[in-house]
């Protein structure tokens, strides 16, 4: 967990911050952001998160214009929007195309240009209730649950390092350059080693997957939130990938066709296929009880949270926020904006649908899973980071809740089947902002920045990238095609999400969804919530693919090995040395650690900076049908050398200090206590 600190500008300390400069320069970096990502979501089923990027691009326009701390803060806050708002829109929309082609032109969309009004109006709705809803969860989240957040903790970190003067800024440049280098030299850039290793082996009946991604910001993501959530969530992937899906494949067989038919001929593709048939239904339903069960132990601080930031009545005071210090003031929500938002989709889902009851459940679900994904999203981000986020799992729980509603009213599937796509479109987007959200209110929390004004900051991020981002992916598909090949797009940009949503929710209609593995995920959840372990954490491993939780797994290993040095240095040297208590050592090492652990958290933040920044300039390479790879097949040892020697700098990092006036044989010993014996 991140060590609480105090915000960088205090309460009392009043400075400009939602301006007029900054809130033009957020709103240009949401078109340029926004417009990236959403090539990117289409191109490879993810987003790069816009956090870090973002921020360096506001504090280069914002230093000549002598911009405030808390007014680069809200460019930022602003323009990130653009990128959530792209994962939301990528992920879902485009799945009425998939739609149309695989039900033969009987449901779905031709095009999304002719429902452009539509796609912004839903975007738009989906991005407001993201923002409303996270704002009770604000207190809960970070002050009380105080969850780390990884990328709002970097973004925070650099931002303070960059205005405060400090001397680790050399860390966070280190760091930067290293990670940036590093994703510019994989297979996005220059080609030179593969970023995901993957290997199955056997090619019989029994066949076990391993892999890693060659990712800085996952080491990184990994350090920030610790040895024990690190742990679990590599145990939900150990769970799903080496024990559920090779005992799947043995029992049931591998497949040899994909779902649209093509057939399989890497064992890779079909362990991949095991997992988009069988298990990522056992990651939902986990993620669902999990979410369901962490909303009901909170209920009480949630509830507490939601009567002091939504006004009910000017004759209750409920929600007023002139006494509370500059720092906790949210913005008032009245029951009344609830209200029109539920009037405007009703209308919208009757639109589609045509059924007043069928209209009325479906808007219903939809506020309610709104509700609770937004909160899950709220969690998870704390835990994992927005880029690792699974909003897939999310919008796919929401899939199966409102396809169940719609098919036990007999509404037709050709009507079922978009209105089911558009209820998971609002939840999507509104699941992706509010994980951003709440990355943004945790860097608020560090800085000082004034709640109230990242939220109208938000409002303002969402407002743009509801009308540019549409319009982009709309662009996008008419010059490349999404997802499934046409006669005049015979390479489409493949939208991965898209067609799991698409197909998904065929699936459902068809009756072919495997209950079995759902209830198999409910069941894993019920028994951690038992044994009172994070449920989320393993429910998210389970969901991610294996290659994504082991360099978390690693990162949260750095942590905790460093950790173990640190105790033994304190035991071996200055034990020996001072003749301590055993009460004086435990002091002494709670000291050396408190002072040794911003080193490691700030290169770590420099890793997502630098993965983050690239990330985003091999997109704009890609926009431009640039191609700067060297090699066509590139090998995967030399990343994976590269990918050992990060580790060992981050745990020497951390470690240096200490290792201060440490004799070699002393260092040795002292090595050998941290890998070899237990605390």
């Amino acid at each position: 967990m991140v060590a609480e600190e105090e915000p960088f500008v205090p309460a009392h300390v009043s400075m400009p911050e939602f301006t007029v400069k900054s809130i033009l320069v957020g709103v240009l970096i949401t078109i340029i952001m926004g417009s990236a990502n959403a090539y990117l979501g289409l191109l490879v089923g993810m987003t790069v998160s816009a956090t870090i990027p973002a921020l360096v691009i506001g504090l280069a326009f914002m230093r000549p214009l002598k911009g405030t701390i808390l007014e680069t803060n809200m460019t930022k806050n602003i323009g990130v929007a653009g990128e959530a708002l792209a994962a939301g829109i990528v992920f879902t929309f485009p799945a009425l195309l998939i739609i149309y082609v695989v039900t033969d032109h009987q449901a779905g969309w031709a095009t999304l240009g002719d429902h452009l009004p539509l796609v912004m109006l839903l975007s738009f709705v989906g991005g407001l209730l993201g923002v409303f809803f996270t704002i009770p969860l604000r207190r809960v989240f970070i002050e009380v649950e105080k969850l780390p957040y990884p990328e709002g903790v970097a973004s925070g970190k650099v931002l303070i390092t960059m205005y405060g003067g400090e001397q680790m800024l050399h860390y966070i440049t280190f760091s930067m350059l290293i990670a940036g280098g590093m994703k510019f030299l994989s297979t996005s850039g220059l080609n030179l080693w593969r970023e995901k290793l993957e290997y199955v082996l056997g090619r019989g009946k029994a066949r076990l997957f391993g892999g890693l991604n060659i990712s800085p910001a996952l080491l990184g993501v990994g350090y920030i939130i610790g040895p024990r959530i690190s742990g679990m969530v590599f145990a939900g992937g150990v769970l799903g990938w080496l024990v559920l899906i090779p005992l799947i494949g043995a029992l049931v067989g591998w497949p040899t066709v994909d779902f649209q038919g093509n057939p399989i001929t890497n064992p890779v593709d079909a362990v991949y296929a095991v997992w988009f048939q069988y298990t990522k239904w056992v990651g939902v339903g986990a993620v669902l009880t999990g979410g369901i069960w962490t909303l009901w132990t909170l209920r009480k601080t949630l509830m507490d949270s939601l009567r002091s930031s939504i006004k009910i009545g000017k004759e209750e005071g409920v929600g007023s926020t002139e006494e509370l210090p500059r720092t906790e003031r949210d913005m008032q929500v009245h029951v009344a904006y609830y209200v029109i938002i539920f009037v405007a989709m009703f209308i919208i889902n009757y639109y589609v649908l045509k059924l007043f009851i069928a209209t009325l459940v479906s808007t219903f679900v939809l506020f309610a899973a709104a509700f609770l994904f937004t909160a899950v999203a709220g969690y998870l981000a704390g835990i994992v980071g927005s880029s690792n986020n699974p909003i897939s799992s999310v919008t796919i729980s929401t899939l199966v809740i409102t396809a169940a509603m719609l098919y036990l009213l007999q509404v037709n599937p050709s009507v079922g089947m978009p209105a089911t796509i558009l209820v998971a479109a609002i939840v999507c987007v509104s699941a992706a902002i509010a994980g951003d959200s709440m990355q943004e209110l945790k860097t608020a929390n560090m800085v000082g920045a004034t709640p109230y004004d990242i939220q109208k900051g938000r409002i303002i991020g969402v407002l743009t990238a509801s009308i540019t981002i549409p319009a982009v992916v709309w662009m996008l598909e008419s010059a490349y095609g999404i997802g499934v090949k046409t006669p005049g797009h015979p390479n489409p940009l493949p939208a991965p999400q898209a067609v799991i949503m698409g197909s998904t929710v065929v699936a459902i209609f068809k009756g072919d969804i495997e209950i079995s593995m759902f209830i198999l995920g409910v069941i894993i959840a019920i028994v951690l919530i038992r044994f009172k372990l994070p449920v989320m954490a393993v429910a998210i491993g389970i969901y991610l693919p294996f290659t994504l939780t082991t360099p978390i797994m690693l990162g949260g290993l750095i942590a905790y090995f460093s950790e173990r040095f640190i105790e033994h240095r304190v035991r071996v040297v200055d034990a020996r040395r001072e003749m301590l208590s055993e009460d004086a050592i435990k002091e002494r090492v709670k000291k050396l650690k408190s002072e040794t652990f911003n080193y490691g958290l700030i290169f770590s933040a420099g890793l997502v900076a630098g993965e983050a920044l690239m990330g985003v300039v091999n997109a704009i390479f890609k926009i431009g049908k640039i191609n700067i790879a060297l090699f066509t097949d590139a090998a995967g040892w030399p990343g994976l050398i590269a990918y050992l020697y990060l580790m060992y700098i981050i745990f020497y990092i951390v470690v240096r200090k200490p290792l201060q006036g440490m004799s070699k044989e002393e260092v040795r010993e002292t090595l050998r206590r941290t890998f070899r014996r237990r605390l």
